[in-house]
């Protein structure tokens, strides 16, 4: 009788090779599952459970600003659109059908316009109304999340830096400069002029506004931005976007991309 170590059979070699094999996917798997983002699109009520939550003076127009800037409360945009990453593979995020832009104010006269999309995408841009007219461009914020990181940035603007010049006439144009610890955006804006456009089946005057947006530092990339707005209030009518960067990262750098439109439902905002 023979004794000693027994040596596995083929098919027992074959069985740890595949067991071996399939650690890589199901670790990758596992991965993905822990990293996943939410694409969850904002709620229309939740924009309006928000606005309504704060001080009747952030949810009132100071008669300063009446006649130059959008009623507060939540305007609801019929919306296309999408973002992708490439962290760790490719992941993208397509647009809800609707999405609102929640306008408040400020007994001082400033404004904050802020663009809710999805759970973990939004942009809010905060303004205030200068002596001359115009308005003065303070801050804007921007949220994304992908893999699991939301990324949240505060752009500081100059002194110098314009969100609107006082006159919207036919070829004006403005600036702004705006920064963040290790990233930089500039943009430059045009009139591009007059536009009449259909806004709850009525024909309605807008101005045509172009902006160019340059993006430096740890991110690098660029953006152009349409926006038809009415004159005297600057309300957003109509929007279509595209932006393109590259991130700097300790896995190198993260392409993103980001193309919406959005199209206003109605003037008269919910509150």
């Amino acid at each position: 009788m023979r004794t000693g170590r027994r040596t596995p059979s083929r098919r027992s070699w074959l069985s740890i090779a595949l067991a071996a094999a399939t650690l890589p996917f199901a670790a990758y798997a596992a991965f993905r599952i822990a990293t996943r983002e939410s694409a969850t699109p904002a709620s229309v009520t939740q924009a309006v459970d928000r606005f309504r939550a704060q001080p009747a003076t952030v949810r009132t127009l100071p008669p300063a600003l009446s006649g130059r800037a959008p009623e507060p409360g939540v305007y609801v945009y019929a919306t296309t659109g999408f973002e992708v990453s490439h962290a760790l593979g490719t992941r993208r995020h397509t647009y809800p059908a609707r999405t609102t832009i929640t306008v408040t104010a400020t007994p001082a006269g400033c404004v904050r316009t802020r663009w809710d999309v999805l759970a973990t995408r939004e942009d809010s841009v905060f303004a205030c109304s200068r002596k001359d007219g115009g308005w003065r461009l303070l801050t804007q914020t921007e949220s994304h999340e992908f893999a699991g990181h939301l990324d949240r940035r505060t752009y500081t603007c100059t002194p110098a830096s314009t969100y609107l010049p006082a006159r919207l006439a036919t070829g004006a144009t403005w600036s702004s400069r705006c920064a963040i610890r290790g990233t930089t955006t500039a943009d430059s804006s045009v009139v591009l002029g007059p536009r009449t456009i259909a806004l709850g089946g009525r024909r309605t005057p807008t101005i045509l506004l172009r902006t160019a947006t340059r993006v430096s530092g740890e991110t690098t990339g660029a953006g152009t931005t349409f926006t038809w707005a009415l004159p005297r209030t600057g309300l957003i009518v109509r929007r279509a976007l595209a932006n393109a960067s590259a991130t700097a990262t300790v896995i190198g750098a993260v392409p993103y991309e980001e193309r919406a439109t959005l199209a206003l439902s109605s003037p008269r905002p919910r509150r």
